[in-house]
């Protein structure tokens, strides 16, 4: 398909979205709980906070139930219901007794509990509208582009990339991804295959499974080593090398060994992207990494610096928002992290006031194919 017939689609699916959120959900394809009076709501987005406390279900056994899609999360649900992922937990665990002890034990199609009384509805949604997201796309991976190194891809029109790492701290990354979809913004995530085998990984994988419209991923390696000087690693140093430049066969292994993970948690191959740990490469390490495929290495031309916190001297979200704002030029490609400590608060921040710079903020595989 053109560059230009997937606009205009990408286009006439915000607007069909838009009009069907205008109708009221259909219940009667649901089955209901065993012995309660329920409304089952179909899915639909908040940027509700979580409420602390937990509530029992109304005394006449009337609740309201909410049927799981692929890519929710507890925390995803709760915002929508102004719950807390210990309340669903409590009111569901019946049902589904895994969640009361892992609450990214979640499945489609499992009918939840979401609120003590019948009728509720979801808060607001926060997501943009049709005109905002027009031209945001994923996963078309160029074959024309030419292999190099990559810290800004010009030539885009008003395009640019915001891009995250997860090598590391893995705290906000799932409410991340929420935001992202909540708001339509497509992302390019570079994951170790390490941090990607946790279960907290596992989910973040299962989220971009079931959003390929918005996510794609390039590799980080399996163990976030220097690949040039050797040491360092994430979340362990242990198995990075430590006396000296890795062996071209250790490096290969970090790429294969992590590729593995992700393409089957996500279903991508991260074939041809790449990113070097710590931003630390040379022509030997850019030769090896082609040589197993891996020809575009991407860099950036903003970072964020998002995975320092503020008590140890990094910025605040509004500084953040601030320096990807007034840094960003056409095919800008911004360094943030799943795991950044003010990431969530800026992207709040900065998304809307790049969009009224008129940027679409988009992949790197659909900056590319803008060229």
């Amino acid at each position: 398909m053109s560059r230009h017939l997937r606009r205009s689609a990408a286009i006439l699916a915000s607007l069909l979205v838009c009009l069907s959120a205008c109708g009221s959900p259909d219940s009667s394809q649901s089955s209901q709980p065993t012995s309660l009076a329920s409304t089952t709501l179909a899915p639909e987005t908040s940027a509700a906070a979580d409420a602390l406390a937990t509530v029992e279900p109304s005394t006449s056994g009337a609740v309201t139930t909410y049927v799981v899609v692929a890519g929710d999360t507890l925390f995803s649900i709760s915002r929508r219901f102004a719950t807390s992922v210990a309340q669903l937990q409590a009111w569901n665990a019946a049902r589904y007794p895994t969640l009361a002890s892992d609450a990214g034990m979640l499945q489609a199609g499992w009918e939840l509990i979401v609120a003590g009384e019948a009728g509720m509805t979801p808060l607001p949604s926060a997501t943009a509208s049709p005109g905002e997201t027009a031209g945001c796309h994923a996963g078309d991976r160029p074959a024309s582009a030419p292999a190099g190194v990559y810290r800004s891809i010009p030539n885009t029109g008003h395009e640019m990339a915001l891009t995250f790492d997860m090598g590391g701290r893995l705290d906000p990354a799932l409410q991340i991804l929420d935001f992202l979809i909540a708001n339509h913004v497509c992302a390019t995530l570079f994951p170790t295959g390490a941090m990607s085998a946790t279960a907290t990984g596992q989910r973040v994988l299962a989220v971009i499974r079931a959003h390929p419209e918005l996510f794609e991923i390039g590799n980080h390696t399996m163990h976030h080593c220097d690949l040039v000087h050797g040491g360092l690693g994430s979340p362990t140093e242990a198995p990075c090398a430590t006396n000296g430049r890795p062996s071209s066969a250790f490096v290969r292994k970090e790429l294969t060994d992590a590729a593995a993970i992700l393409e089957a948690g996500t279903g991508q191959a991260p074939m041809p992207y790449w990113r070097p740990p710590y931003g630390s490469y040379d022509q030997t390490l850019l030769n090896v990494a082609a040589g197993i495929g891996y020809g575009k290495t991407l860099m950036w031309d903003i970072d964020t610096i998002d995975w320092k916190p503020i008590s140890d001297g990094g910025p605040t979200a509004a500084q953040i928002a601030d320096k990807v704002v007034s840094h960003a030029v056409s095919g800008s490609i911004v360094l943030d992290h799943l795991g950044g400590y003010e990431t969530l608060d800026a992207l709040k921040l900065m998304v809307p006031r790049l969009r009224q710079r008129g940027f679409v903020l988009t992949s790197i595989s659909d900056l590319f194919d803008s060229r």
